[in-house]
């Protein structure tokens, strides 16, 4: 039963008892009385009170149901804010700050959980694709001019065998570097974000046929380190799903500037999905999500089924 009731419950049962103690110490004589009037609006004004109890008691709980509503609805994903409720009690006010409190600690806790662990995933990122580079694919070129060589001076007959060999290190070679780069994209580094989402989208195109465009415009401004990570990644996620889910014909991946926010669009013309579909591990959003919350942005997809998905990152 809820709070309220309870009182309104015991309230009543005080009031009833109240009055038939009084009546048992001072018995009231229907022939004192003269008629059943008085008893009457007795009896009524017993109701009345109860009915005005549960009113009043109605009133001051709706505060409370207010905040009981709100953390029902609050996912840690998206934490909610709740507005303080209309009321003049300590005690609603106290547990309406202590709930935003304890929302606010949530949040910096789970910010700097994500934080730690994707700044270690990108660290340990960074260390697998130096050592391909540096050290795998050192020795698959060494590997390589080794075959050169003894290709130079091998018989006729082993020569097709020897060339056939060095083409398959060759494009372990290519794969390596391929790895290497999706790990950690160089031209992140070197060249800046808009020159890596290009790559990163031509490259898309060459290897799926679809059509990509990438459109950044000049008054995006400067993003800083973990918003180019974020932004890149997020828009890494997005094309593997046009890749392996969407069947998409168009993609165009859109860096603008919105309401004076910096805002990341990838927008795909394919099957699309719907909601419980939304929450497959596969499809990555999860991931996407906690890399959105380390710099401090909110990633919303939209997609109805048969009218493509649009991945929009708001920094």
């Amino acid at each position: 039963m809820k709070l309220s009731r309870q009182i309104l419950a015991v309230n009543a049962v005080l009031i009833t008892a109240t009055v038939l103690a009084a009546a048992a110490v001072a018995p009231l004589r229907i022939e004192d009385a003269g008629t059943q009037r008085q008893s009457l609006v007795l009896v009524a004004a017993i109701l009345a009170t109860v009915l005005v109890n549960g009113m009043v008691l109605r009133r001051r709980f709706a505060p409370l149901e207010s905040i009981i509503h709100t953390m029902e609805r609050v996912e840690l994903a998206e934490p909610v804010r709740s507005a303080m409720p209309s009321a003049d009690s300590e005690e609603v006010v106290r547990l309406h700050h202590a709930f935003n409190r304890m929302l606010e600690r949530l949040e910096e806790q789970r910010r700097q959980s994500s934080e730690a662990v994707l700044r270690a995933q990108e660290a340990e990122r960074a260390r697998l694709a130096r050592d391909l580079h540096d050290e795998a694919n050192q020795s698959l070129t060494g590997v390589l001019l080794r075959l050169r060589a003894i290709e130079h001076d091998a018989p006729e007959s082993l020569q097709p065998e020897l060339r056939a060999t060095a083409e398959a290190a060759a494009q372990a070679m290519d794969e390596l570097l391929r790895l290497a780069r999706e790990l950690r994209p160089s031209t992140l580094d070197d060249h800046g974000l808009e020159s890596a989402l290009r790559t990163q989208v031509d490259g898309f195109a060459r290897q799926t046929r679809v059509e990509a465009t990438l459109n950044v415009q000049p008054d995006v401004g400067e993003l800083g380190s973990d918003e180019q990570i974020v932004v890149y990644r997020v828009v890494q996620e997005a094309l593997n799903n046009v890749a392996e889910h969407a069947e998409a014909n168009e993609v165009t991946v859109e860096l603008c500037r919105a309401d004076g926010r910096k805002m990341l669009r990838v927008t795909d013309d394919g099957c699309g999905f719907n909601d419980a579909a939304a929450a497959s591990p596969g499809l990555g959003i999860t991931g996407m999500r906690e890399r959105a919350r380390l710099a401090g942005g909110r990633l919303r997809v939209r997609s109805r089924p048969g009218r493509g998905t649009v991945v929009e990152l708001t920094l």
